[in-house]
Formats: C-alpha cells, structure tokens, sequence
C-alpha cells in the first residue's frame, strides 16, 4: 500500500488537472466561444439565449475565449470635421455597443480591444459622412439628435455585418471651433446676427408704415362719411327750422371764433351779434 501511494497521489493529481481543464464557468453578464484547433465548435450564453454556469470542454484540446455580454463604451475625443460651410470643428463622442454575434466577431476582430479599434475607426468615417452634410449651426445645435441617429444606423449597416456587433447608441459630447478660428467665427456670426435683426427691423418699419397709412385712410374716410352725414341732419334740420339752423350755425360760430380774453371789435349792430341783442333773431 505505501509502494503505490505515489501512484496514487499522481493519479489523483492527473485526474484533478485533467478535471480543471474539463470545466468553465461563463457568468451571466458574459458569453464564450468554444475553439477546437482555432475551429469555433460552441457559442455559450450568446445574445438571445440564457446558458451562464458550468459548461464542460474537451481538456488541453478545446481553447474558451470569453467575451463581455454588456454594453461597452468607446469614446472618441479630437475628431476633426468639416461641414458644409466649411467651419472646421472638433468633435467628442462617445458610442456604447456590445457584441451581437460572438461566432463572427471572432473571426473579424479576434479581441475586444481589436474590435474598438476597428469600430473607432468606422465611428470616425461615419461621423464624416454625416457631419460633412450638415452645417457648423446645425452640428452644435440645431440638429444633433438627427446626425446622432443617423451615424447610429449608418454605423449598424456595417458593423452587424463586418463585426458582428451592435451598437446602441452615439451621442455627441461636445462639438467646437478650434480655437484658432474661434474668434473669427463668433465675429462672422455676430455679423450674420446683426445683418438680421436689421432685416427684422426694416421689415417691421414697413409694416408699420402701411398700417399707419391703412389707419389714416380709413380714419379720413370715416371723417368724411361723418362730415358728410353732419350735413345730410343739418341740412334736414334747416329744411324743417330755418331760424334755428340759423341760431345753431351763429352759436357755433361763436365758439370758434371766441377765445377767453380775445378782444373783438364789432359794430353793436352788427348781424354776427343779432342773437345776443334781442332774445329772438329776425
């Protein structure tokens, strides 16, 4: 029994070695692949399936490379663009995506660190593509949310295909002038700026003209149909009463052509008087 107790604990050994490399475990936030003399023969706990725990392999012939099955980030600091106008930017972004198909993004980028590396490289070409096409207002401001989705797809056209990944989502950090050219450009837009609001303001003055005009046109129109109406009652009036009409047309008379403390010089008899001269007028 002592002679084969080496035996035996290098036996135990072997069968403990040979056990060890028997067995691996995938966790739930992660996926593997199964190689066999660099043939994929197994995917384990891929998207869409639900596999993590003990998973057993063929010992020293069968390779696991496990892959992360969570999100991943990957940023992008510096890039430079030009749109449209010309205005050179720099822009940061930052695109989160995780690995779709395991299979292929094996054969494609081998690593994780190989596959960011390729898929920076998409990220910028994408980012060109579709901030070349948009202007320097449109990228900072204007229309972020739109370019954003739209190098989003155009990034998943290629790389579910290329890598076997998926992306999630892009968004853009931060998008400036170089500070060479800042000045100069915060100097054009205050320029375009003014240049509009003195448009703004020219238009308003117009209009403001032709309301005045539309306002004095029906305001003399309205006069005259009064004025003229005026006429049509006193004329009415001096058909029916001449010696008031009379009497009216002396007391406005009067009213308009004397002021508090304005002498006037008249005849007593004179017919402009003739009612303040008797209580009647003849």
């Amino acid at each position: 029994m002592t002679r084969n107790l080496p035996f035996l604990l290098g036996a135990a050994v072997l069968a403990l070695v040979v056990l060890l490399n028997s067995v691996f475990i995938v966790r739930q936030d992660r996926q593997a692949i199964v190689l066999r003399f660099n043939a994929i023969t197994a995917a384990i706990n891929e998207t869409g399936a639900n596999e993590p725990g003990l998973h057993f392999k063929a010992p020293f012939i069968d390779t696991v490379i496990i892959y992360d099955k969570r999100n991943i980030g990957l940023t992008i600091e510096g890039q430079a663009v030009v749109p449209s106008d010309q205005e050179r930017l720099i822009v940061d972004a930052v695109v989160r995506w995780r690995i779709a198909d395991p299979r292929r993004f094996y054969q494609r980028a081998r690593t994780e660190a190989q596959g960011a590396s390729q898929l920076e490289r998409n990220a910028e070409a994408a980012m060109r593509r579709a901030l070349g096409g948009a202007t320097s207002n449109d990228i900072i401001s204007g229309r972020r949310a739109e370019l954003m989705q739209r190098i989003e797809d155009d990034l998943n056209a290629a790389a579910a295909t290329e890598l076997g990944l998926r992306v999630v989502d892009v968004r853009i950090r931060q998008a400036d002038y170089p500070e060479d050219n800042e000045a100069r450009v915060y100097e054009r837009m205050r320029s375009e700026r003014s240049q509009v609001a003195g448009r703004i303001r020219a238009e308003g003055e117009r209009n403001a003209t032709i309301i005045r005009a539309q306002a004095r046109e029906q305001s003399e129109r309205l006069r005259g149909e009064g004025e003229a109406e005026r006429a049509r009652i006193f004329a009415r009036a001096y058909g029916r009463d001449p010696e008031f009409a009379a009497f009216y047309r002396s007391m406005r008379a009067y009213e308009a052509s004397i002021q508090q403390g304005t002498p006037i010089v008249v005849p007593p008899d004179s017919d402009f008087f003739r009612y303040m001269q008797r209580r009647r007028g003849g």
